[in-house]
């Protein structure tokens, strides 16, 4: 059961690394995060592993603008 899931799983990465979506590979740029993610959006502008690495610097940005004012 753990084989077929690891050999998907590696599948999978030679399908995104030997394609055309080789760019879309990318590390969660949220401070404290090192998980790695495909990004599938239509533009291709991922910057985050998920919305709650997203939405947890989004805030603090939101709370360090409002500090300065």
């Amino acid at each position: 059961m753990a084989g077929d899931w690891g050999a998907s799983c590696a599948t999978g990465l030679a399908i995104v690394l030997g394609g055309e979506f080789h760019d879309r590979l990318g590390v969660c740029t949220a401070p404290h995060c090192d998980r790695v993610y495909v990004d599938v959006s239509r533009n291709g502008t991922r910057r985050f592993c998920g919305t709650a690495c997203q939405n947890r610097v989004k805030t603090a940005a939101f709370r360090a603008r409002n500090r300065d004012s």
